[in-house]
């Protein structure tokens, strides 16, 4: 079984956060060291990944010590770097900071709210993911369409799905990106990330601006 606490982590935690608290919250919550290695993972971080076709791999690649960053597609590297990189100092401001996202899968829609918090003197993080929105896909808002390589795949041979809400993009319009919900499920080898325009505008507003 997967570790999921290093000792060394549990003396971070206090006045601010209990460890039997962060251990009952139904909130998937895990902590970093400072570099951003995992250091601690909640059990319904650890739910989480069993629910949704995780395992067992989760166990298998990212354990304690595993780097966080490893798991962001490279478009969102820069927006989660400075997200943590902004949370305040709990001696300036208790309120984290915070950021809503999706993280759907191939039948339901999800929203989750991220909460960063860092610890006294920046000596880790602690990162609450807490559930907003849960409900079925609206098909007339994302049509299903069947995993037709021949629509999807460029002429490098790579399909490009969105780093953010997963739509995969069409080959002969990189304009158009459709729900793939087998590929949701488990993207193929050959898949490469990038960003919808509506997720790239969200995530990057300077920029698409």
């Amino acid at each position: 079984m997967m570790s999921r606490l290093d000792p060394e982590f549990t003396a971070l935690l206090s006045p601010r956060f209990q460890l039997a608290e962060l251990e009952r919250h139904a909130s998937s919550i895990f902590g970093l060291w400072p570099d951003l290695r995992l250091a601690y993972v909640n059990p319904a971080w650890a739910a989480f990944a069993n629910g949704n076709c995780g395992q067992p791999s989760i166990e298998q690649q990212w354990g304690l010590g595993s780097h966080y960053l490893d798991a962001i597609a490279e478009p969102l590297l820069p927006f989660y770097v400075g997200l943590l990189d902004s949370s305040p100092d709990p001696q300036q401001s208790r309120a984290p900071v915070s950021h809503l996202y999706e993280c759907s899968s191939a039948e339901q829609y999800r929203t989750f709210s991220m909460q960063v918090y860092a610890l006294p003197e920046r000596a880790g993080f602690i990162v609450v993911n807490s559930l907003v929105v849960e409900t079925h896909h609206d098909p007339a808002e994302r049509p299903p369409m069947g995993a037709d390589r021949s629509a999807y795949v460029d002429p490098r041979g790579v399909i490009i799905q969105c780093s953010h809400c997963r739509l995969v993009q069409r080959a002969a319009d990189a304009t158009q990106w459709d729900w793939v919900p087998a590929w949701v499920e488990r993207s193929p080898k050959d898949t490469s990330h990038g960003l919808c325009a509506v997720c790239f505008e969200y995530y990057y507003p300077d920029v698409a601006d």
